[in-house]
């Protein structure tokens, strides 16, 4: 008996190579370079993501008044300059430095256009505590202690 040798037929060698063809560009489309660096827009500039507390900083003329025990204090309301900085702190706090004009610096929690004043000692034995809003170049708050309550609206300067 003798065997005569067979030569592959042409259709199984398309189809691996086929097969290897395709597992190749699979593998090479599959795979994207990360892009650690910052985008670079058409004109050649490095954009860096902005601090969305930028909006807010800065300085602020304020007009605020005093309420003792639901009365208006005399002489109100005062009005001073307000300085808000983010302090190199993490992107949800503002500093409100010379809050009430008194030269003291508190800290709010920044959420969108709100902010929140957690208990903070003021003096003392006292806290206080508050909220307020930016709306563009205007800014609304309230704060309050044991008997007192601070109204207080301002605009960007």
């Amino acid at each position: 008996m003798s065997y005569t040798a067979t030569q592959p037929k042409p259709m199984k060698h398309l189809n691996l190579s086929l097969l290897a063809t395709l597992v190749a560009i699979l593998a090479f489309t599959a795979c994207k370079k990360d892009d650690d660096e910052p985008s670079t827009p058409s004109g050649g500039q490095t954009t860096t993501p902005t601090d969305p507390r930028a909006a807010f900083t800065g300085t602020w003329l304020v007009s605020d008044s005093l309420w003792l025990d639901g009365q208006l204090y005399i002489n109100q309301p005062e009005t001073y300059v307000l300085s808000i900085s983010t302090g190199g702190t993490v992107s949800d706090t503002l500093y409100f430095n010379n809050l009430w004009n008194d030269g003291t610096g508190y800290y709010a929690i920044l959420s969108n256009n709100f902010f929140s004043f957690p208990s903070q000692n003021v003096s003392g034995p006292y806290n206080m505590s508050g909220n307020g809003t930016f709306s563009g170049t205007h800014l609304v708050y309230q704060t309050s202690g044991d008997v007192y309550v601070h109204h207080g609206y301002g605009e960007k300067q």
